[in-house]
């Protein structure tokens, strides 16, 4: 941060303030301990730690042994008495006492400053890189510096001015850490923090870490509310039930509504003929052919015309009734299956962008698409410079997204349910929706379209 002013003479002069933003620290400015378990550190086991303490005091004893079997058998005749100052000169193993103590003791001067070092700037000593443990700053999880861990072990050494209370009393502090991080008083004093790395994060592998800063960071994305199916479901009975409407007119299909029994039509033609009544017999009038008069003889001097019998009219047809044709049953048609649009996938960025994959894709610096035709080559954003010219190929498939790693230089990894994969180079691997892909410093998660 830098800020401009202007003095009276017309000099302009610049201040810059360089303040180092310290993610993972709560609104009082102490350390999260919610944020370094997201970023995947583990407290150090009590019996590591102490593993690691006898590993050290193992070689401290070892570095003694010149001086105990050189130096001290002498030193031990002088204080009984066995022998004087002036005898003690003049002995035989003086010389090779004054040589043994000599070499324990640049040995421990030696092996007190590469401790020292180590410690400061790796993070670890001897034993703690035996027992897998490592030493961070709690406020920036980075390196605890050479003078914090100098004043942890003055203050580790004063506690012996105590005999055996002391050192008691600082071996049992980290169990009654409020943090539950297990923290003893010189580690409070120094800002020191022991974090395992074999069931955790390294804290001092800077690729890895920065990586997960970025996940942590990242804004997580917002769930879609879920949408209705449309497609057809596999289960038959799942169907809903077919209901057909009330009305067959006006084009609207249906079942009609059946007849009241008083108002079913008859089908076909009446099956009799309607009676026809004849009245009785008028006088003068011609029956079949002839007359009757009065007293129903035939009239005098008329010809006589023998009677015709009657001709009986043709019955009416009798109307048959229409036979209805046998209804064959319709045969159910298969309805075909309803075709489901495959799922699609996108890389969600660690910088909030989104990219659809709907065919192979290219990242990297500068991709070339040479040796991948057909791949779309897309340049990434990289300042750290981690990514390679063409690092990640992607691809789709079904059911998810297909990387393949193009022999970066910092490979490539893939985060699933919490556990980090290294890609092997030129070797596909299936991705599917919630991994988090790791190409170089840059990160992407995969969802579902």
């Amino acid at each position: 941060m830098t800020q401009r002013g202007e003095a009276s003479d017309g000099m302009i002069w610049e201040i810059s303030e360089n303040t180092q933003e310290i993610e993972g620290l709560d609104a009082d400015g102490r350390p999260d301990p919610a944020y370094a378990a997201a970023l995947g550190l583990l407290n150090a086991p009590y019996g590591r730690r102490a593993a690691a303490v006898v590993c050290d005091v193992a070689i401290w004893v070892v570095l003694q042994l010149p001086l105990w079997l050189g130096a001290v058998p002498l030193l031990l005749k002088l204080a009984t008495g066995s022998i004087s100052t002036y005898g003690l000169i003049n002995h035989p193993g003086f010389v090779l006492a004054i040589v043994t103590a000599a070499v324990t003791t640049l040995l421990s001067i030696v092996f007190s400053v590469v401790q020292l070092v180590l410690h400061g700037t790796k993070g670890m000593t001897i034993g703690k890189a035996i027992a897998g443990i490592r030493s961070v700053n709690v406020r920036t999880l980075e390196r605890p510096k050479v003078g914090a861990v100098f004043l942890r072990y003055l203050i580790v050494g004063a506690s012996n001015m105590l005999p055996l209370l002391g050192p008691a009393f600082f071996l049992i502090s980290p169990t009654f850490d409020p943090d539950h991080r297990g923290r003893g008083l010189h580690d409070k004093a120094t800002n020191v923090w022991l974090v395992d790395v074999r069931g955790g994060l390294n804290p001092y592998d800077e690729k890895r870490m920065r990586v997960a800063r970025k996940v942590v960071k990242a804004e997580p994305m917002p769930e879609r509310s879920a949408l209705p199916s449309l497609a057809t479901p596999e289960d038959p009975a799942a169907q809903p039930e077919y209901r057909p409407g009330s009305r067959v007119s006006a084009g609207v299909i249906g079942v009609a509504r059946p007849y009241e029994p008083n108002e079913r039509p008859v089908i076909g033609l009446p099956q009799t003929a309607p009676s026809v009544e004849i009245g009785p017999i008028e006088a003068g009038k011609p029956v079949f052919g002839g007359y009757r008069n009065q007293g129903g003889e035939p009239p005098l001097g008329a010809a006589f015309t023998p009677p015709v019998a009657p001709v009986a009219p043709d019955p009416a047809p009798q109307p048959v009734a229409a036979q209805p044709e046998p209804v064959q049953p319709v045969q159910p048609q298969p309805v075909p299956p309803q075709s489901v649009p495959p799922a699609r996938f996108a890389l969600r960025l660690d910088t909030g962008e989104s990219i659809l994959i709907s065919e192979p894709v290219l990242l990297g610096r500068n991709p070339d698409a040479a040796e991948h035709p057909g791949a779309r080559p897309i340049a990434m954003a990289d300042d750290s410079r981690s990514l390679s010219k063409t690092h990640l190929l992607v691809q789709p498939v079904d059911g998810g997204l297909e990387i393949v790693d193009c022999r970066s230089t910092n490979g490539s990894g893939l985060i699933r349910s919490g556990a980090e994969y290294t890609v092997t180079p030129d070797v596909a691997v299936m991705v599917m929706d919630g991994d988090t892909i790791l190409f170089g410093d840059r990160t992407a998660a995969v969802v579902r379209v």
